[in-house]
């Protein structure tokens, strides 16, 4: 078994992994963005398009969120059955909800998560089953491969029913 991989390495990158998805857009979208600006005839459409592309610049260049509306957080972990985690996977769940805490504050991500029943808010995205956290476990790995988004609307968000 390899070394156990640091839980405040876990939490840098995840804050980092945050930032990054909220205010970047990977080169080809925004590549497909312009080609589809500058194909479109339609005055109110075109203007649309202009306005993403300002838009995703300023973000960029201010390192801030490109949408007033971030979404909730959410986290992929992909985990190798032969990697380690210092602390255990309570100390990756802790780092994680370090990590979007602290990105919530620091990159002024929209806080919209309260507790389910007494509506309580913290203003930094963490609460019960906040961030959410999907594991999947890969034999033969020593590593962990952790990829984050931001959901919003009812695409797969933490829309939910309580039964009786």
């Amino acid at each position: 078994m390899s070394r156990a991989i640091p839980a405040k390495l876990i939490e840098d990158t995840a804050r980092e992994l945050t930032a990054r998805a909220a205010i970047d857009i990977p080169r080809d979208f925004r590549e497909g963005v312009r080609r589809a600006r500058d194909a479109e005839t339609g005055r109110l459409p075109r203007f649309v398009l202009d306005e993403m592309l300002a838009n995703w610049e300023l973000a960029t260049a201010e390192r801030r969120p490109m949408c007033a509306d971030t979404g909730l957080p959410r986290y992929y972990a992909r985990i190798g059955n032969e990697a380690a985690v210092e602390g255990g996977f309570v100390a990756l769940e802790r780092a994680l909800r370090r990590a979007t805490a602290e990105a919530t504050a620091a990159i002024q991500l929209r806080p919209n998560r309260v507790h389910p029943l007494t509506r309580a808010d913290h203003n930094n995205n963490v609460g019960v089953h906040a961030p959410e956290i999907t594991y999947a476990f890969e034999p033969g790995w020593d590593f962990l491969d952790l990829t984050t988004v931001h959901k919003g609307g009812l695409f797969g968000t933490d829309y939910r029913m309580l039964f009786p």
